[in-house]
C-alpha cells in the first residue's frame, strides 16, 4: 500500500477535543443534578459533592479543550470544536469561582454568627433537631468570635426604643416573612427559634432571636448557625444583617 492509498490517521487535536466534549457533558450533568438534588430528597452534602466534582471536570475539560484547539489550529481536529470552546469557557468559569471563593468572597471560615459573642443567644428547642453528625448547638467559642469581629465588625446587637412585646411580635413577623420555619417561641424568655433553608442546595441553618428589655430600651440579639460544614460562604452573616435591617425598618419612630 503506497502513501497515496494509506488510510489517514486522526487529525491533530482530535482526541483532546473529544475528551473536552465528554468531560464537559458529564460536568453539566453532575452540576445540574447537584442543583436539583434537594428537591429530589438528596442530602445537601451529596449535592455539594456533585457540584464540586462537576466543577473539577469543567477545569479538566478546559485544559483538554485548550490543548485540542492549540494542536489543531482552532479546528478541533476531527471532533466538534464547539465543545472545546465550551470546555475552555466552563473551565475558566470554574477557576474564577474557585479563586474568588479562596480570596475571601466566600465569607469567613466560620459557621456560627452572633450579634453578641460574649453572651450569645442559646438554642433550646432547635438543639433537639440536630443530629449526632451535625455541628453542635453550643456556641463555637472564642476563636470563632475573634474571626467574626474581624470579618463582620458591623454585626452588633440592635437597640430599639420600642416596647419589648412590640419588638418580639415584630421580630416574629419578620422571621416568618423571610421564609424561616418557626420552631418555637417563648415570649416570657424573649426567645424565637427558627430554621432557615438556603436556596443553594438546601442547607439547613438554625436561628435564635433574643429580645430583652434594658431600662427604656429593647435589645435584640440574633444568632445563626449552620447545621453542617466548617464555612458558610457568608450566608449566616448576611442572614443576620438582613433580619436586623428589616426589623429596624419596621420599628416605630
Amino acid at each position: 500500500m503506497n502513501e497515496a492509498t494509506a488510510p489517514k490517521g486522526r487529525a491533530r487535536g482530535t482526541r483532546a477535543t473529544a475528551w473536552a466534549k465528554w468531560l464537559f457533558i458529564i460536568g453539566v450533568v453532575l452540576l445540574v443534578t447537584g442543583l436539583i438534588a434537594p428537591s429530589a430528597g438528596i442530602s445537601p452534602m451529596v449535592a455539594m459533592l456533585l457540584i464540586t466534582i462537576g466543577s473539577l471536570l469543567f477545569i479538566v475539560a478546559g485544559i483538554c479543550g485548550a490543548s485540542g484547539l492549540l494542536r489543531s489550529g482552532g479546528t478541533g481536529g476531527d471532533s466538534q470544536p464547539v465543545f472545546a470552546w465550551l470546555g475552555v469557557a466552563a473551565g475558566i468559569g470554574a477557576l474564577i469561582n474557585t479563586f474568588v471563593y479562596m480570596g475571601g468572597a466566600g465569607g469567613a471560615p466560620i459557621h456560627d454568627i452572633s450579634t453578641n459573642t460574649d453572651d450569645p443567644p442559646q438554642f433550646v428547642e432547635v438543639a433537639k433537631l440536630r443530629g449526632e453528625n451535625d455541628n453542635p448547638a453550643e456556641y463555637a467559642g472564642d476563636e470563632t468570635a475573634a474571626i467574626q469581629k474581624e470579618a463582620y465588625p458591623e454585626i452588633q446587637p440592635l437597640v430599639l426604643l420600642d416596647p419589648r412585646t412590640f419588638v418580639f411580635e415584630t421580630a416574629l413577623q419578620v422571621a416568618e416573612e423571610m421564609g424561616w420555619e418557626i420552631v418555637a417561641t417563648d415570649i416570657e424568655a424573649g426567645r424565637i427559634e427558627a430554621t432557615a433553608t438556603t436556596s443553594f442546595v438546601g442547607f439547613k441553618d438554625d436561628v435564635v432571636i433574643r429580645v430583652r428589655a434594658r431600662s427604656a430600651e429593647t435589645i435584640v440579639d440574633v444568632r445563626s448557625k449552620s447545621r453542617v460544614g466548617r464555612g458558610d460562604m457568608g450566608v449566616n452573616a448576611e442572614r443576620v444583617r438582613d433580619f436586623l435591617a428589616a426589623l429596624e425598618a419596621r420599628a416605630s419612630p
